[in-house]
């Protein structure tokens, strides 16, 4: 246990401050027995508080100064090693060979613990893994890739995002995507259709310039099988829109709490309101359909008396429902995240954030070199949602979001390198964020 100077604590008092912040009754956490030496920790530590004490408490700016000579000695040494890099990677591409190698790098890591001292080894393997990721990250940088992402981004342009176009959502009238929707365009010519893949469909035919998907809650999480469609189709994300989501009860006019013994609704906005449901007094059952907005339909068209349906305000007044209980939701904050969705990505706007489908090979530290590349780059990461592979037995894809955009240094960049770490790297678009 070294003095903490900077606290201007003597060395003597570490011990009993030790002791202090451990807890009453609790050792020192550096006095533990240290099984592996067959010594005790409290004989190691008071020998070495006794060494400390001895020794002269060295000036902190003399420390600081002979650090900066260090550090000026590092930055030297690390630009050498970046130039010899470069003739690597030109070696690298004159014979074909991969950026990568594996074996290569856990022998230099195992060589460095073999000549550091025994308080530093466990300091090797961190410090080696950022020098060779930089070095790779440096090579793929003059190697310049011309990879599918890289030219995907050389043509998506900019333009500003029309006030009206015809647009696809699931549902009825009053759905939330339609809410949606009519927050992300001014004057929206609203296509209703029965699914998610309907509304996929018709913006891939050209029957709707864009369509409108729910992709994840705040409460319930992700919506998988949108995340499907966005894997399978080859649409882009343009734009997105988060809502807060108030959830109400709606029943016919007349209808009390106490009737109500089956309650309609989509399946997230089932599992965002589980405990209301479950203090209902009638001991009601959930009943799964299409869409919140359905589930109101499928009330006012109901004979029976004893059902309602979770949805919105706006339903209410649009299928002549009571609103039996508002804001009905079990967390109080509840939020989701709708995204519009196109046959060909474009840079509406202001955007600030790109989403990735990315699969890594399923080997140790893959995922590792990916998300190392991109602090590397400078680049800040948002979202990081994993996925089982179907077909592949606990392997996983990626969602990723990022804060950079095509043009941007740092996402051209990215687009010459990610994909070399992936086995699948898919670009799903970039956008503005925008709340309703």
């Amino acid at each position: 246990m070294e003095a903490d100077v900077s606290r201007g604590e003597p060395v003597e008092n570490m011990h009993e401050r030790g002791l202090e912040e451990s807890g009453s009754g609790e050792a020192c956490a550096s006095c533990e027995l240290d099984a592996a030496g067959g010594e005790s920790a409290a004989s190691s530590h008071a020998s070495s508080v006794e060494e400390a004490a001895a020794a002269p408490v060295v000036d902190l700016a003399e420390s600081r100064a002979r650090i900066d000579e260090i550090d000026a000695q590092i930055i030297d040494l690390f630009q050498r090693r970046m130039r010899i890099s470069r003739d690597v990677a030109a070696y690298k591409k004159a014979t074909g060979m991969q950026v990568f190698d594996k074996a290569r790098e856990d022998a230099k890591v195992a060589r460095a613990r073999e000549l550091a001292d025994d308080e530093f080894k466990d300091y090797m393997a961190p410090l080696f893994d950022l020098l060779m990721e930089m070095s790779r990250s440096y090579q793929d940088n003059i190697l310049a890739h011309d990879t599918q992402l890289a030219r995907d981004a050389r043509v998506v342009g900019r333009a500003e995002f029309p006030a009206s176009a015809r647009v696809a959502v699931q549902g009825v009238l009053g759905a939330y995507s339609h809410i949606a929707a009519t927050e992300l365009f001014n004057e929206p010519e609203v296509s209703f259709l029965s699914t998610w893949e309907d509304v996929c469909d018709a913006v891939e035919s050209g029957a709707a310039e864009f369509g409108v998907l729910p992709l994840e809650n705040s409460t319930a999480g992700a919506v998988d099988r949108v995340y499907a469609l966005m894997r399978s189709r080859g649409l882009f994300i343009v734009r997105a829109a988060t809502m807060r989501i108030e959830h109400d009860l709606l029943a016919k006019p007349g209808v009390s709490l106490e009737d109500v013994h089956e309650v309609f609704s989509h399946e997230q906005a089932l599992r965002q309101c589980e405990g209301f449901i479950a203090g209902l007094p009638g001991d009601a059952v959930a009943s799964v359909r299409a869409n919140t907005a359905m589930a109101a339909q499928a009330v006012a068209n109901s004979p029976r008396r004893d059902v309602a349906a979770i949805s919105s305000a706006a339903c209410a007044r649009i299928y002549g429902l009571d609103v039996l209980a508002h804001d009905i939701q079990d967390e109080g904050d509840n939020y989701t995240r709708f995204v519009c969705v196109a046959r060909k990505p474009a840079l509406y706007g202001a955007p600030t954030t790109s989403s990735f489908l990315i699969v890594t090979p399923h080997i140790a530290g893959a995922l590792h070199r990916v998300l190392a590349r991109l602090a590397t780059l400078g680049i800040n990461m948002t979202k990081l949602q994993s996925r089982p592979i179907p077909g592949r037995e606990f392997e996983f894809m990626f969602y990723v979001d990022v804060q950079c955009v095509p043009g941007d240094e740092a996402f051209d960049a990215m687009a010459r390198q990610i994909p070399t770490l992936c086995e699948v790297c898919r670009y799903l678009g970039s956008y503005e964020e925008v709340s309703c």
